[in-house]
């Protein structure tokens, strides 16, 4: 009886067709490497509030007018930053910005423009650096809206300031003619302190990880000031401040994963070991 049941099994085993996919070992689930993390490129129009002059009354010229209609211009700027997603609803980024000189101007006259006035200006150029901190609060139809905060630093460079009378009435400075007198220069300066943000945003997912982002932000940026002229005056500003809209995508390299093409949907040559055999191909 033994004989015979050996006999039988070694029958079958030679019967049935051996299948090189039966000894590959299975395949292994695919590892999201980077899971988490994104890169951003934005696109930022800063409009910069108007600023608080930080200048302190002179004791000896008690007679000096504050000054007035303090401008500061809008302005394109570009940055980016990278990322991670801490949670399905939290998520944090470092940024860069880098915002265009905007151009400064200010006002003050001591014949409340009478018989003449002064101006200052300069271009004002701003760079931050920012951690930020996100709330994601749900997906509607690809749109995912989202609220935030950040804090860190902004460099603000003061470029190309002066100052210049100019005489309405002849002689108003004491010089004769009327007109604007010789611009005098202030050297350029820089100055870092720490800022922080408030964000407001929406994202929409296009595709393979790529997103595309707008938000608004409020960005307090704090003081800046130019060098002192040969008279010893110089622009001083404090309470810096923009409300900026930016435009900008995100790619996020765990989605980007899932997008591509798997070995599994890959049709398998099944083969019984003759190299002359015709196989069926079948998607297991």
């Amino acid at each position: 009886m033994r004989a015979v049941l050996i006999g039988a099994g070694l029958t079958l085993a030679f019967q049935t067709p051996v299948r090189s996919a039966d000894l590959l070992p299975p395949e292994p689930a695919p590892v999201a490497i980077g899971g988490g993390w994104y890169l951003r490129a934005d696109f930022t129009e800063s409009y910069l509030l108007r600023p608080t002059d930080a200048i302190l009354p002179d004791p000896s010229d008690p007679g000096m007018p504050p000054l007035v209609r303090r401008t500061l211009g809008h302005e394109p700027g570009y940055g980016g930053g990278v990322g991670y997603r801490v949670t399905p609803w939290l998520r944090i980024d470092a940024t860069l910005d880098q915002r265009m000189p905007a151009g400064y101007s200010a006002y003050s006259s001591r014949s409340n423009f009478a018989t003449g006035y002064n101006v200052e200006a300069g271009r004002l150029g701003v760079l931050t650096g920012l951690v930020n901190v996100y709330a994601d609060l749900g997906t509607w139809w690809g749109l995912t809206p989202y609220l935030g905060a950040g804090f860190g630093f902004a460099q603000k460079d003061f470029r190309r300031g002066y100052t210049q009378t100019t005489c309405l009435l002849d002689a108003c400075d004491g010089n004769p003619g009327i007109g604007a007198r010789t611009a005098v220069a202030r050297p350029n300066r820089s100055v870092t302190d720490f800022a922080w943000s408030l964000t407001g945003g929406v994202s929409y997912a296009l595709w393979a990880g790529l997103s595309l982002d707008a938000s608004y932000r409020y960005v307090a940026l704090g003081r800046a000031a130019s060098g002192s002229d040969a008279y010893g005056g110089r622009t001083r500003l404090k309470d810096l401040a923009a409300n900026e809209v930016r435009i900008g995508l995100r790619y996020t390299f765990a989605d980007s994963i899932g997008a591509l093409p798997s070995f599994r949907d890959m049709p398998v040559m099944w083969s019984g070991g003759n190299p002359y055999e015709t196989g069926e191909t079948t998607n297991p």
